[in-house]
C-alpha cells in the first residue's frame, strides 16, 4: 500500500459502516490520520477500533452533520484533536424512497438537509484551513441517481443532483485557490444502505435484478468506491476537479 497520505488528515461523515468506513480504512491504510464522524457514536467507535487494529490514528465524533452548530462544533473538535483537515469525505447521506406524489414533504427535506446541506456545511466549515494552507480535497458521496432519473426516487435523485452541482460549483470557485472538489456517483453498492428499497427483496430476485441492470452481472464493493475517494483525495488526481466520478459496472451507460 502506497503511503500518499502520510501526514494528511481525512474527515469522513457516515464513517460509521459502508462506503464511509471503507474510505476510513482505505485513506487511512495510506498513511493519514482519521477522524470518523456518525449519527451513531457506536458506530463511529467500531471503525475506530477497527483503524487502531490496523495501527491508523483515528477518533470517534458523534455528529448530525445536517445541523449547523453540530458542524461547527465538531470540526473545531477535530481541529483541536489533529490540528488540520486535509480531506473532506461528506459520505452521509439517506434514502427516503418514494414517488413526487406520495412523497411527504418532511422525508423531502430530510433528503436534502442529510444529503445536500450537511455537505454544504461541512464543507464550509473545512474550507477556511484548506484556503488558507493553499491545499485540500474534498470528496462527497452522490450517487447515479443524481445522474438518471430512478423510479420511485424523487427525493433521493433531487438530492444528489444536487450534490452533483454544487461539487462543480465549488470546484469553479476553489480552483485557483489549492482546493480541488470533486464526487463519487456509485451504482449499486452491497452495504444496508440501499435496504429502504430492498427490503420486500428475496436475495434471488435481487441476484435478478443486478444480473438484468447491471452489465457486470454484480454490485459493487464499498472498498471499491473507496478506491475511487482516495484516487480523487490524492495527488493522483492534481488535475480531476468539479468531476462526478460514476462507478457502477457500466449501470448508467445501458
Amino acid at each position: 500500500m502506497s503511503r500518499r497520505f502520510a501526514d494528511k488528515v481525512l474527515v469522513v461523515s457516515g464513517g460509521g459502516h459502508g462506503i464511509g468506513r471503507a474510505t476510513a480504512e482505505r485513506i487511512g491504510a495510506e498513511g493519514a490520520r482519521v477522524a470518523v464522524l456518525d449519527l451513531r457514536r457506536a458506530a463511529a467507535e467500531e471503525t475506530v477500533e477497527l483503524l487502531e487494529r490496523a495501527h491508523v490514528e483515528a477518533a470517534a465524533f458523534e455528529a448530525d452533520c445536517a445541523d449547523p452548530g453540530t458542524v461547527e462544533s465538531t470540526i473545531a473538535a477535530v481541529l483541536e484533536r489533529f490540528g488540520r483537515i486535509d480531506v473532506l469525505h461528506s459520505n452521509a447521506g439517506v434514502l427516503l424512497p418514494a414517488s413526487a406524489a406520495d412523497q411527504s414533504v418532511e422525508t423531502w427535506d430530510r433528503s436534502f438537509e442529510v444529503n445536500v446541506r450537511a455537505y454544504f456545511l461541512l464543507a464550509r466549515a473545512v474550507l477556511p484551513g484548506m484556503l488558507e494552507r493553499g491545499s485540500g480535497a474534498i470528496i462527497a458521496t452522490a450517487s447515479t441517481s443524481g445522474v438518471v432519473g430512478e423510479a420511485g426516487l424523487a427525493a433521493y435523485c433531487a438530492s444528489k443532483a444536487a450534490v452533483i452541482n454544487l461539487t462543480r460549483q465549488m470546484a469553479v470557485d476553489y480552483a485557483g485557490s489549492g482546493v480541488r472538489v470533486n464526487c463519487v456517483c456509485p451504482g449499486w453498492i452491497d452495504t444496508g444502505f440501499n435496504d429502504p428499497v430492498l427490503a420486500d427483496v428475496s436475495d434471488e430476485e435481487l441476484a435478478e435484478l443486478v444480473d438484468t441492470f447491471v452489465p457486470l452481472k454484480r454490485q459493487g464493493r464499498p472498498e471499491e468506491i473507496a478506491a475511487c475517494v482516495a484516487f480523487l483525495a490524492s495527488d493522483d488526481a492534481s488535475l480531476v476537479n468539479g468531476h462526478a466520478l460514476v462507478a457502477d459496472g457500466a449501470l448508467t451507460a445501458m
